[in-house]
């Protein structure tokens, strides 16, 4: 039984805790642990759930016929995961998630979030089905700019184009990534030898500079409107 919700999910926005946690055990919810390492979802596998991480981090990757891995992103508490795909026309799920450190995830079956045809439909499910709408374009449009950055040929045109759209997301050329240089390097899907020495270059060049996973892009300063 769900005793709690994550408040400051996206999903549970405008709703309270305890029409939240009554919602949850209506539609069957539970709460999962999975140790470091698990596996949460597995590539390929049936889609049944969608999760939100209440403690923990997971990361979420695809794999290719040699066994390469190419990163999707992390999923941090108080957000959802799997929602993109659990009313799209696919039957099983594109990518593994799986456990960085111990985590606490809530588990939605995804067959109990819309009601039964003439079933009546109360103001908290309808908020709750509202939310994860937005919740799911937002997710849809992450997707989107990651498909555009692949779309990039060279690994410095990939790693510009990225940090470009982040500056533009945090309004700042002055922002922090959340990928180490392994992390960024499967998410861009290159070389992480190749990509540090792209970083390198372009921080010699004055492009930008750099501190771990601390950026600057350098001619571009103050808040950014477009």
């Amino acid at each position: 039984m769900v005793d709690t919700i994550p408040l400051l999910s996206k999903l549970f926005r405008g709703i309270d805790r305890e029409d939240g946690v009554a919602l949850m055990n209506e539609m069957g919810a539970s709460i999962r642990k999975i140790p470091a390492g698990g596996v949460v979802l597995r590539e390929g596998s049936l889609k049944r759930n969608i999760g939100v991480l209440l403690d923990g981090c997971l990361e979420m990757f695809e794999t290719d016929a040699e066994g390469q891995r190419s990163m999707v992103g992390y999923v941090y508490p108080q957000q959802s995961f799997a929602q993109v795909f659990a009313f799209a026309a696919v039957e099983r799920h594109p990518a593994t998630v799986a456990a960085v450190e111990d985590s606490k995830i809530l588990v939605i079956p995804v067959e109990s979030v819309l009601p039964l045809p003439g079933a009546p439909i109360s103001a908290v499910r309808r908020r709750f089905i509202r939310n994860m709408l937005g919740d799911i374009c937002e997710t849809a449009w992450r997707l989107r700019s990651r498909a555009f950055i692949l779309s990039r040929r060279s690994t410095t045109e990939r790693l510009m184009t990225y940090l470009r759209e982040k500056m533009r997301a945090v309004g700042s050329n002055d922002f922090k990534i959340p990928f180490d240089r392994q992390g960024l390097a499967d998410f861009l899907c290159v070389d992480r030898s190749a990509l540090s020495s792209v970083i390198g270059r372009l921080a010699k060049r004055g492009v930008l500079s750099y501190k771990k996973n601390h950026f600057i892009l350098h001619g571009l300063s103050g808040k950014i409107l477009v």
